[in-house]
């Protein structure tokens, strides 16, 4: 599974619309669909996501890792606000896993970037 199919199946679980879903987290729901779900997700989109559902686990939606929804010490889904977050050690621990995810993300289409680049250019010598 996808990173835009994780947040299609935020706004399934939490029984939202997906036409309302994209419209509170300004994103177009076309870029969900057909071949626009195999593209990257970017960066600004998935902190909208967070910002606007902060009871997501970013681990969850970045990776694919662990469960969908956060949880707190006692088990209960928690939805810490976007202020208190970061000053947690668990909040800044969630952030540098973003950094990194994204980096590595970078990473990648970087090399991509470059072998179309190359392939461009055979073409164009042709």
């Amino acid at each position: 599974m996808n990173v835009k199919e994780r947040v299609l199946l935020i706004a399934e679980t939490k029984r939202i619309s997906k036409t309302e879903f994209f419209k509170d987290v300004e994103l177009s729901y076309a870029n969900f669909k057909g071949g626009q779900k195999n593209t990257a997700l970017s960066s600004d989109a998935m902190i909208a996501i967070l910002i606007k559902h902060p009871d997501i686990s970013p681990t969850w939606l970045l990776m694919g890792e662990g469960a969908m929804m956060r949880k707190n010490d006692s088990g209960d889904v928690s939805a810490p606000t976007v202020e208190t977050a970061p000053a947690t050690a668990e909040g800044l621990a969630i952030y540098k896993q973003l950094v990194n995810a994204l980096e590595q993300t970078i990473k990648a289409q970087e090399k991509t970037i470059l072998s179309l680049e190359g392939q461009v250019s055979l073409l164009n010598k042709k």
